[in-house]
């Protein structure tokens, strides 16, 4: 759902800006990353004295309520401050110190004891371990029995960050088969520490207790209420450890890019290198989905309905922040020679420091080992059908003033005629549906005045902003409805609309939204896929008319449509795109020959176009002469978002569960692993895909990064159809619905339709050279 702004949202963003702006100031001002090597030789975690100037800016309280000496903010708050200090791989205890903070803040009878952590005048961690996160730990590691005048403890703690400079300890213990809370002095008698020496120069603790005697003070809290606190303290250190390893991941990269566009090869910046522009584009990805998924995660951290869906999202976080913390760090030592393999390179600083937070709070295997075992990640959906739409008529109104509609009310109607109109048997085809499988469809649409949702109201369509068209597409996705020939949709008339005459489009508009008129697309050549702006039909100007002789190749259900919009070349003077012009060509006429391609799975989805001496009037150019790139480009951005849309991959996921239920592979572990990373991959995809709606839904224009959607739903959705070859087994390779058990699954369906989506749209590799260029600057070669 679009929320919209409130004044409390807008003063929420305001605190955020000037928290930013304090950690970077603060970061610029003090956290050097070079004193970590100082600190390294002194054999100390972090810097007391830096420690101190953090406390006195408040970070320690800042989700502490104000009521209780805290700031009383957002956990997105302490979310901005951690992703700022991993930027400069502060080692600094911030996250933890926080935690038990915040764990306290929920006892207020302790607040004496809560006050001394948010001023530092007291050190204090808590043991946050889950069980198996740590080799050897138990379910209930400490023990504590009542004595007389206090309490006994027994067991061992594990995993305190800077241990080596904690004052003290908040213990969760076993107290008469009931959770306890106890604070716990590092002096206190019984109690020995086993420090151990972490990667970057951190010590890691282990406490046991042996037979500790401490007085009733020293109980905090009791009572099975207890662990939502502790749940709740666990998934926010997890986040904001996400967080932090999200900003190292950020700073490392811009030190790589930056490293990449000045160091010189045979004569040439190694970033110009292709390979290496193609690496850091899928490091640039990585950085993204963590990025994206840790703001979703943060921001909607204090409205979970319940502690399951929080826990989920706070390890999805986790996990997505490890990956790419981890590829990014080792990235950065190999594109740095053997200068990122010495200690006086800062890359190194960064690549234990994320060596340790990775394995914090979950490592990607312990978290995909919890994440298989849970039925959180996929829910399944529930259509219910919004009564009001029925019972006020709106499915029966064809006008309306969408944009003033609720978008809620306007899903409801969009997903109630779909669900009724479209047929059952028709969903989620195996493969693209020709005119006369699909007309039907695109006249019911028709006759309702919703063929053309993007088109204005005064030329026909349904006049949707962009927010009400992601809808749209969203809920088409959602039914699995099959995409008919729709050129003279989605392209001709926007681009009519736009650059068009009068008469143009008084000529074609009406005829596209009747269905009389079918168009397809003429953009790519044989030697002019992915470089189109290497094309050489050539349209050569005769009179009143223009004579296009050439071949079109990949042209999509060609032998289906009455017209083709094309590109051809009509100057050979300047840059290649310069001399490129936009035509509309009526393929029933002489000169034209179409010749359908079958692709492998044994359909004819793709054909040539063969232009020879074909006439043209003039008019059925588009647009000024020589100009027909600029409109040809503008097309494109706007379809990579929808390319990259999650559903495709969403519905390979469930019917690959489908037919490893049945076929009796779901209970293998070695499955479950690769399905549960798949599934990640694309609830991953998913928050990134509602980033970039965001900025449709604003009407703002993307920009060339939207290219990593199409690289990485497409690249998921195929590994996903790979895997579901893999798992029908010796009925991998077989044609048509495979029986398994009660249920049917088209499984090369899936491979074959995966197959062109790297290619279609512009191909990943090319995709690749955008970002490197557009959003990189990567150097030219």
């Amino acid at each position: 759902m679009v929320q919209v702004a409130t004044e409390s949202d807008e003063s929420e963003h305001e605190i955020i800006d000037m928290l930013r702006d304090s950690a970077v100031s603060f970061s610029t001002g003090n956290l050097e990353v070079s004193r970590l090597r100082e600190l390294h030789d002194k054999k100390c975690s972090f810097d007391k004295t830096i420690w101190r100037e953090m406390c006195e800016l408040g970070w320690v309280g800042i989700t502490v309520p104000e009521n209780l000496g805290g700031l009383g903010l957002s956990a997105t708050c302490l979310g901005v401050v951690a992703r700022e200090l991993g930027k400069v791989v502060a080692p600094e205890p911030l996250i933890e110190v926080s935690s038990a903070a915040t764990l306290l803040s929920y006892f207020p009878e302790n607040q004496d004891l809560l006050l001394k952590v948010i001023t530092g005048e007291l050190l204090l961690s808590c043991g946050l371990v889950e069980a198996g996160e740590y080799i050897g730990t138990k379910e209930e590691a400490v023990d504590a029995s009542s004595v007389p005048g206090g309490y006994q403890l027994n067991g061992q703690v594990f995993g305190i960050s800077s241990a080596d400079l904690i004052d003290g300890y908040i213990v969760c213990a076993d107290l008469k088969k009931s959770l306890a809370l106890f604070y716990v002095e590092r002096d206190c008698a019984g109690l020995s520490l086993h420090l151990t020496e972490c990667a970057d120069g951190t010590y890691s603790g282990k406490v046991t207790l042996n037979n500790v005697q401490l007085d009733e003070t020293s109980l905090l809290a009791a009572g099975d209420s207890l662990q939502e606190a502790i749940d709740h303290v666990r998934d926010q250190a997890r986040v904001m450890t996400s967080a932090y390893l999200v900003g190292l991941a950020e700073n490392v990269f811009d030190i790589t890019i930056d490293y990449l566009k000045v160091r010189k090869q045979f004569g040439s910046a190694i970033g110009s290198f292709q390979a290496l522009q193609h690496r850091a584009v899928d490091l640039f990805i990585q950085k993204s989905l963590a990025s994206a998924v840790v703001d979703e995660v943060l921001s909607e951290f204090e409205q979970f309905p319940n502690v399951q869906d929080r826990l989920h999202a706070s390890s999805r976080a986790k996990y997505r922040a490890n990956e790419a913390a981890l590829l990014i760090t080792r990235e950065a030592v190999q594109m740095h020679g053997g200068m990122g393999y010495t200690e006086e390179c800062d890359v190194g600083l960064y690549v234990n420091r994320a060596l340790v937070l990775s394995a914090k709070y979950g490592n990607s295997s312990f978290l995909v080992e919890k994440f298989c075992d849970s039925s959180a990640m996929f829910p399944s959906e529930v259509i219910e059908s919004d009564e009001s739409v029925l019972e006020e008529g709106l499915l029966d109104t064809d006008e309306q003033n969408w944009d003033a509609m609720d978008d809620e009310k306007f899903r409801s109607i969009v997903r109630n005629f779909f669900e009724s109109e479209y047929p059952t048997e028709m969903r989620y085809p195996s493969k693209r549906p020709r005119w006369n499988q699909i007309k039907f469809w695109y006249l019911k649409l028709s006759e309702k005045g919703w063929v053309a949702p993007a088109w204005p109201t005064e030329h026909g369509g349904m006049g949707l902003s962009p927010a009400k068209m992601l809808i749209f597409i969203e809920e088409q996705e959602r039914c699995g409805i099959g995409r008919s020939p729709d050129m003279g949709i989605q392209m001709v008339g926007p681009l009519l609309i736009k650059h068009g005459t009068a008469d143009q489009r008084a000529r074609y508009l009406p005829k596209i939204l009747a269905g009389e008129e079918v168009w397809c697309q003429g953009y790519s050549e044989p030697n002019a896929g992915s470089d189109l702006a290497s094309l050489k039909t050539e349209a050569i100007a005769n009179g009143d008319e223009f004579i296009i002789n050439g071949q079109k190749t990949w042209t999509t259900l060609a032998q289906d449509a009455s017209h083709m919009f094309c590109l051809a070349r009509t100057s050979k003077e300047g840059k290649p795109q310069e001399g490129i012009s936009f035509f509309l060509i009526d393929l029933d006429q002489p000169g034209v020959t179409i010749r359908p391609i079958k692709n492998l799975a044994g359909d004819e989805e793709f054909c040539e176009v063969f232009l020879d001496d074909v006439r043209v009037p003039a008019d059925c150019l588009v647009g000024a002469i020589n100009e027909g790139w600029a409109i040809a480009k503008a097309l494109l951005s706007f379809e990579r978002i929808f390319i990259g849309s999650p559903k495709q991959s969403q519905y390979a996921v469930k019917r690959l569960e489908v037919l490893a239920k049945a076929s009796g592979v779901f209970q293998k572990n070695t499955f479950r692993e690769k399905l549960t990373r798949l599934k990640l991959n694309v609830l991953d995809l998913e928050s990134t895909y509602q980033q970039f709606a965001d900025i449709v839904r604003r009407g703002d224009t993307l920009g060339p990064d939207v290219s990593l959607l199409k690289i990485w739903g497409t690249e998921t959705f195929a590994r996903l159809s790979e895997l579901m070859v893999e798992t029908a087994g010796a009925e991998g390779a077989s044609i048509g619905k495979i029986v398994f058990g009660d249920t049917e699954v088209d499984v090369m369906s899936q491979f074959y339709n995966a197959r062109p989506a790297t290619i279609y749209g512009g191909s990943n590799e090319i995709q690749r050279n955008i970002i490197a260029k557009g959003v990189l600057n990567l150097p030219k070669n």
